[in-house]
């Protein structure tokens, strides 16, 4: 005879009642997660609205700001992307701000862009809720999504950034929503999936469109897939990975046809192919014409640098186009470079410190360098942190079918590294690490991973 125990029910109603007034289960319910991360949307949003408003950024009124507002000008007075007359065609900015800049001088009118900063702190504070879903399915911890949105929403350089009149928060925005809308590809199958890879590929062509650095982006996502297709062969056996394959030769396809325009309209205007754009020439020429002199580490400014490149053509007699000119320039550096490696490599060194932390350019950095470089050694601590962790547990984190965690990791460690390889050859300053931080905030998230886990398996134990 089979005996069937007694239930009781009142007990059981009084278990079920413990466990969903545990704090834990809570913060697992996904209303409660997705008001918390509305709630820290609307802090970011409100934050950057702040350097536009309250404290608007006087820098919009110098340097860079000031060369995007001329093209801009240009641009709605006819003369194409140019400077100055006789209106010769320039690749020195790529084109989708100063056109984004033209439409708002046109619409609003001129010299009025304060619309375009609202749209830049509305995309900026967007960024929140792309990592904390990128971090969720990273660490596979839906609070540690939570915590990587809240650590870009107060991180302090990228809100006033966001408030400047230059291209990078909307180039962080589209070059995180493409690797957002990449993983989503992965994470699908079917049309949806082929969609996602389209929409990645799209925004990523414009992010290159932006700021050229994002060019060689789909050769960290290939790289990143073949690491996470190379790990799943040692873990299991693995069929070729047709699918992810599919999903990253759609996205190149897309941002090829994106950014082929700029390509063609560049190799009728100079002859040749310019990659992105030709500053990268002007920036090598700027940092290492320079390597012979005793005082080789001081960076000179624009206006010297143009200078002392056309004097060289001058000197060969040469009637050089822009792109040709920056070439020489760039040829001109690499000669210096070879000339003097170990003064290149102390260069490098320096442009390192001065990429991470804004430091080594004067003997008095301000409080704001202080507190930018304390907050970015932090974060890299915690990504140390994390990815050690990550390490240890990969058989717990990275295992599983359809699990992207392996290709979020792995993506975001190759992104800071090609982030700080490519400017400490060329050049370096503080704000251009800014548009990387958010995959450093990916991997420093999960600092108290194992904590959380331990927490978590202790809570569900005395639960049952």
């Amino acid at each position: 005879m089979t005996i069937v125990p007694k239930v009781n029910h009142e007990g059981s109603k009084a278990q079920k009642r413990v466990r969903f007034s545990s704090p834990w289960v809570r913060a697992r319910l996904p209303l409660d997660w997705r008001r918390m991360l509305a709630l820290l949307f609307l802090l970011a949003l409100l934050l950057r609205l702040l350097f536009i408003f309250p404290f608007p950024q006087p820098e919009n009124h110098i340097g860079d700001s000031v060369e995007f507002d001329l093209l801009a000008r240009n641009l709605l007075a006819g003369h194409g992307l140019s400077y100055k007359p006789p209106w010769e065609p320039s690749a020195r900015r790529t084109p989708l701000y100063p056109w984004l800049l033209a439409l708002t001088y046109r619409v609003f009118g001129l010299g009025v862009y304060t619309p375009l900063l609202v749209l830049q702190a509305g995309l900026d504070a967007l960024l929140v809720v792309l990592l904390a879903w990128l971090a969720r399915w990273a660490w596979h911890d839906a609070r540690l999504g939570l915590l990587a949105a809240a650590m870009w929403a107060f991180y302090l350089p990228g809100a006033q950034l966001a408030a400047r009149l230059l291209a990078d928060a909307i180039f962080t925005f589209l070059q995180v929503g493409s690797f957002f809308l990449m993983v989503l590809a992965l994470r699908h199958q079917g049309r949806r999936a082929w969609v996602y890879a389209a929409a990645a590929g799209g925004s990523l062509g414009f992010a290159t469109l932006a700021r050229p650095t994002s060019l060689y982006m789909p050769l960290l996502w290939g790289l990143a897939l073949v690491l996470w297709w190379g790990w799943e062969r040692r873990v299991r056996p693995a069929l070729p990975p047709k699918h992810r394959l599919r999903m990253w030769i759609i996205g190149v396809l897309m941002m090829g046809m994106v950014v082929a325009p700029w390509f063609v309209r560049n190799y009728r205007a100079f002859g040749r192919v310019v990659m992105g754009s030709t500053l990268v020439g002007f920036n090598f020429f700027q940092t290492h014409y320079r390597l012979d002199q005793p005082d080789f580490w001081k960076l000179p400014g624009v206006t010297p640098t143009l200078q002392a490149i056309h004097a060289l053509a001058d000197a060969q007699g040469l009637d050089l186009n822009e792109a040709e000119l920056f070439q020489m320039g760039m040829a001109y550096g690499m000669a210096q470079v070879k000339a003097h490696p170990a003064r290149f490599l102390a260069l490098s060194g320096l442009r390192v410190l001065q990429l991470w932390f804004n430091l080594g350019f004067t003997w008095h950095p301000s409080l704001a360098t202080w507190l930018f470089a304390a907050g970015n050694l932090l974060l890299l601590l915690l990504a140390c942190v994390g990815e050690m962790q990550a390490i240890r547990a990969r058989d717990r984190l990275f295992g599983g079918s359809h699990n992207v965690a392996l290709f979020i990791h792995a993506t975001a460690l190759l992104v800071l590294l090609y982030y700080t390889a490519s400017h400490a050859v060329v050049i370096a300053a503080g704000r251009y690490i800014i548009p990387a931080i958010p995959f450093l905030i990916l991997c420093a998230a999960g600092a108290p991973w194992a904590w959380f886990s331990r927490g978590q398996v202790s809570k569900s134990a005395k639960m049952v």
